[in-house]
């Protein structure tokens, strides 16, 4: 390691503390209000006219545009810094949830989605901070702790969405959310704006300005070829599975026959429980490494996918089976995101992580496109239960090449 590099490393071990902190704050303020509303924009949109289809149209419209916005996103982090764009785009992402909040009719969420995801841009931006902020050798620990304080809060969020819902009923409930979504969202992109320290230093800056687009990602591709070609295909299939779990909600409401208020406990109870084995986890991809985790995490999946798969040829109370469905994909989940993240973080150096993580970002935006669309069309064609049958199959074909290709890189 030069002098400089050292010197870097010095530098991002004194203000990674205040990264954290950033970022955990910010998500503590704004996300139980996205956590309200998540659950149920599905059922809002299916109230303001929206059909299967239409919302696999809609989360086509999403991902697409997602992908791209993170391509240009990616070699705006690496050239020219992390925070401003995280702050800036913050903010206008915000402004978004003010369309949804006042949207007469289904259309206006294709309008709403694609603006969101346009300011989206700031995603590799922020997980680069993410990234820079975390020393190797607390990198389980602190992706847990990303999410498990935020989240832990988030947990409870359904319940009171749930609350607004029984006093306003449900259309005026879920307007309501969405406007203090704006609220929370500008508070914290002020909040990032206060704490967040720049991880992307001024020598490496300069360095990186000498770096025309097309080259900037043509090394960054090269570079997924060589380190990360099993780890993205992993992460492809995993994604085509989660895709095909996109429309549970109405699944489970309009199909299965639980309540709109039973599926807002479903959603809470399932979020909290994920968030008790987060940190557990977390700890045991720092000591015994990161691929057992993983796999562990798709194969709880992968139940959950089969247990919604043949829950209409079962006689048990819908509401349980989902319970029970939704929570061991939401326990997944959210290992397999900490899992996964650790060992790209493990991988990729530094100054490639804004273009790298736009690259995986692309691919898996793209597949997840046309994955959501085939699924609102299998829904609404074949069978409501079909998608889950392959995401079953899909989670299976994860878990070979997890055990087969991926290296440890602990």
């Amino acid at each position: 390691m030069s002098e400089v590099e050292k010197r870097y490393d010095e530098y991002l071990r004194r203000i990674y503390k205040w990264n954290v902190f950033g970022l955990i704050l910010s998500w503590i303020v704004w996300g139980p209000f996205q956590s309200m509303a998540d659950p149920y924009f599905q059922l809002y949109a299916y109230e303001l006219g929206a059909t299967p289809v239409i919302l696999g149209v809609i989360s086509f419209v999403s991902t697409i545009t997602l992908g791209f916005s993170r391509i240009l996103g990616g070699y705006v982090a690496d050239k020219y810094g992390r925070k401003k764009i995280v702050v800036y785009m913050t903010g206008l992402f915000s402004f978004s949830f003010l369309i949804y909040a006042f949207a007469p009719n289904w259309t206006w969420l294709v309008i709403a989605a694609f603006l969101s995801n346009v300011a989206l841009l700031y995603q590799p931006a922020l997980w680069s901070i993410e990234a820079d902020s975390t020393p190797k050798e607390l990198r389980g620990k602190l992706f847990s702790l990303y999410h498990f304080l935020p989240d832990i809060i988030s947990s409870f969020s359904p319940l009171l969405a749930i609350y607004f819902i029984s006093q306003y009923t449900f259309i005026p409930a879920i307007r309501l959310i969405y406007f203090l979504c704006f609220v929370s969202g500008v508070t914290a992109a002020t909040i990032r704006g206060i704490f967040l320290k720049e991880t992307l230093l001024r020598h490496e800056v300069l360095a990186s300005k000498t770096l025309k687009f097309r080259e900037a990602y043509r090394t960054a591709l090269s570079f997924v070829k060589e380190k990360l070609l099993y780890v993205v295909l992993v992460d492809v299939t995993a994604s085509i599975a989660l895709s095909m779990t996109f429309l549970t909600s109405i699944y489970s409401v309009v199909f299965l026959g639980v309540s709109e208020i039973g599926w807002g406990y479903i959603s809470s109870f399932s979020r909290f429980l994920a968030l008790l084995f987060l940190m557990p986890f977390g700890l045991l991809i720092d000591k015994i490494g990161r691929k057992p985790i993983l796999v562990v995490s798709t194969l709880s999946s992968l139940s959950g996918c089969f247990l919604l798969f043949v829950a209409p040829y079962m006689a048990f109370e819908p509401f349980i089976l989902v319970l029970v469905a939704v929570s061991l994909m939401s326990i997944g989940n959210f290992v397999y995101f900490t899992a996964i993240t650790t060992i790209i973080t493990d991988l990729v150096p530094l100054e490639l992580r804004g273009r790298v993580n736009s690259i995986e970002g692309l691919i898996i935006n793209l597949v997840s496109s046309i994955a959501t669309l085939a699924a609102g069309l299998i829904y609404s064609l074949i069978g409501s239960n079909i998608p889950y049958l392959i995401a079953t199959i899909t989670m299976l074909l994860a878990i070979s090449i997890i055990l087969l290709k991926l290296r440890e890189t602990k």
